[in-house]
């Protein structure tokens, strides 16, 4: 069986985590359909926020992975005690809209009053 994961952090190509999808296929850049809060209130690591409507429409990588490389992820991102795996809808540069799984921060915490990013890293001034 195989999943889409729509990554926006520290999995996306050339950083720090990007190795545990060495075996998944790459199907390129997306945004989220829905705009999100995306906050790095830690510097190297954000957070996506479940609050539909805020924000931005968030930049990321979509991946074809398989289930070991998905519960890999999932421990990586502490789930569910740190974050939370959901179903949401990604669209690329053409419009085309697709399901895929996201992370979401599991608690919560004061995300507006950090600044919204759209992509992360955010691009320098």
């Amino acid at each position: 069986m195989r999943y889409k994961l729509f990554v926006y952090g520290t999995l996306k190509r050339g950083l720090a985590n990007h190795s545990l999808l060495s075996k998944a296929r790459y199907l390129g850049k997306r945004w989220t359909r829905e705009r999100y809060p995306l906050v790095a209130p830690k510097r190297w690591y954000p957070y996506l926020i479940d609050a539909p409507g805020e924000g931005e429409h968030v930049a990321g990588e979509l991946y074809e992975v398989d289930l070991p490389t998905l519960k890999m992820v999932d421990r990586l991102e502490e789930v569910p005690r740190y974050y939370r795996r959901e179903v949401i809808e990604v669209v690329d540069g053409e419009g085309r809209v697709e399901e895929a799984f996201a992370y979401f921060l599991a608690h919560s915490i004061p995300y507006r009053q950090f600044p919204f990013l759209p992509e992360f890293p955010p691009k320098e001034e």
